[in-house]
């Protein structure tokens, strides 16, 4: 284990060097987002920020409390979290990506399993399933019902290359004594 964890760090810093004589920022950039996800399991982020994944840019634009949505009321002992997101396909390919509910899910040291969006129920909401292409930017909002009792909250996607390998995680710690 260690003779693997030793080698992968001499394949870094050989990237990093061969980079640093490069003049190439486009490549830099790219090694520098492939090491960093390889050495970060979780990345964490800000609501409002824009971050790549390996498929899509995305950006958070809001995560609020609300009382209902769209004449949705939470179960007794329940809130909703609503949730806005803009995602845009980065891959250069000639076919779409799939897409849905199932890519955001809410994650608390309470829960034995993610939480994830209810099914879609008005047009803003995002589908359970869509096809994402090279250069398309969508809108959507996810809205969860999470217990009241939930100490801790975060909003997060895993990301998983064409091999069905997990790669970084992006979160968003959720203050709910903010929201």
């Amino acid at each position: 284990m260690r003779r693997k964890g030793l080698v992968i760090l001499i394949a870094v810093t050989t990237a990093f060097l061969f980079v640093a004589c490069t003049d190439t920022p486009h490549v830099a950039d790219d090694i520098k987002k492939t090491v960093a996800r390889a050495i970060q399991g979780e990345i964490e982020i800000e609501t409002g920020e824009t971050r790549s994944a390996l498929w899509f840019d995305f950006t958070v634009g809001h995560i609020k409390r609300v009382d209902q949505y769209a004449g949705h009321l939470p179960a007794g002992s329940h809130m909703l979290i609503d949730v806005f997101i803009t995602q845009t396909g980065t891959f250069d390919d000639t076919e779409p990506i799939p897409m849905g509910t199932f890519d955001f899910y809410m994650d608390s040291s309470i829960f034995e399993e993610h939480i994830y969006p209810l099914d879609p129920f008005d047009d803003t909401m995002m589908p359970r399933e869509f096809d994402l292409a090279f250069g398309e930017t969508v809108s959507h909002r996810m809205v969860y019902e999470i217990p009241d009792n939930v100490p801790d909250l975060k909003l997060m996607y895993t990301e998983w290359d064409e091999n069905d390998r997990q790669r970084a995680t992006f979160s968003i710690y959720i203050n709910l004594d903010e929201l």
